[in-house]
């Protein structure tokens, strides 16, 4: 429960600042987590980046000042912390398909993104949560070769996926052919554009004779809590939501500081519900 109920905590902090400068590094020291941690907590855990979610709740809150106030539009923008008027008119286009000018003409508000709270979220999770395969296990360091690229753990990695597939008989000195691993590297995070490298490859005996345009990587000694999601990928984000949101806190654990894995080997079928691969969760104890 203590994750749930810092990340509630800095969703209020958000709430009260709004109106005010605050940084990935404010809202984290809210929660008492490294910016590390808690953005990919709160993105699991709310579905959302922190930025983004903060300049959905400024732009939900500013469209009502629209309808229901005649401040001036640059007068908005500015005290909902927008650099200036022509950027906060971006943003808003973005999210509503029109700028704040036309906006208030409308008889009733388009723009609705009301504050998430997690307190029922959780207790949805704990309720629906279907009994999983998990295990815990020490995996000592080894050596990964592949293509890699940088991105928001929001998004789509399929791009990265295809290229490993088109380039996977380029590796040399793979140790196991049937086993490709995503690892997400916890050295190179960038918490202020909530950013990770990631590398689709392979295990292999060393990190000799890369291919141009690949790169090696060691992944470090870890403990880790290995989950098997089953069924087809869509429903992924519902298995990391119970991983953190359910198991973690149940059973007195953190994400360690440390690469987080996803391993595929010859149970995965794209497309089939029956497919399976494991999730590898670095841990420590809370």
């Amino acid at each position: 429960m203590k994750d749930v109920s810092c990340t509630q905590r800095a969703l209020l902090f958000i709430e009260e600042n709004l109106k005010r400068k605050i940084s990935l590094e404010d809202i984290a020291d809210a929660a008492n987590y490294s910016q590390w941690y808690f953005h990919r907590l709160f993105r699991v855990l709310t579905g959302y980046c922190v930025n983004d979610y903060l300049r959905r709740r400024r732009l939900c809150e500013a469209s009502h000042e629209l309808l229901y106030t005649s401040k001036p539009i640059r007068k908005i923008a500015l005290e909902y912390q927008f650099e200036s008027q022509e950027a906060f008119t971006r943003s808003f286009c973005s999210v509503s398909g029109i700028t704040p000018g036309r906006y208030r003409k409308q008889i009733a508000p388009l723009v609705r993104f009301p504050a998430v709270c997690l307190d029922n979220s959780h207790n949805y999770l704990k309720k629906g949560a279907k009994k999983m395969n998990m295990r815990t296990e020490k995996k000592d360091a080894f050596h990964v070769v592949g293509v890699s690229c940088r991105a928001n753990p929001s998004g789509t990695l399929h791009k990265l996926w295809g290229e490993f597939m088109q380039r996977v008989a380029e590796i040399k000195h793979v140790e196991d052919n049937n086993r490709a691993y995503q690892v997400c590297l916890f050295e190179d995070a960038n918490p202020d554009t909530e950013e990770y490298t990631f590398i689709a490859g392979m295990q292999v005996s060393q990190i000799a004779d890369v291919p141009e345009g690949m790169m090696g990587h060691t992944v470090p000694v870890a403990e880790y809590a290995v989950f098997e999601h089953h069924g087809l990928l869509d429903k992924l984000h519902q298995t990391y939501e119970y991983i953190y949101g359910v198991w973690l806190q149940e059973n007195g654990y953190m994400m360690a500081e440390a690469d987080a894995l996803e391993v595929y080997d010859e149970r995965f079928k794209v497309g089939e519900e029956n497919s399976l691969f494991e999730i590898w969760v670095p841990i420590k104890k809370g």
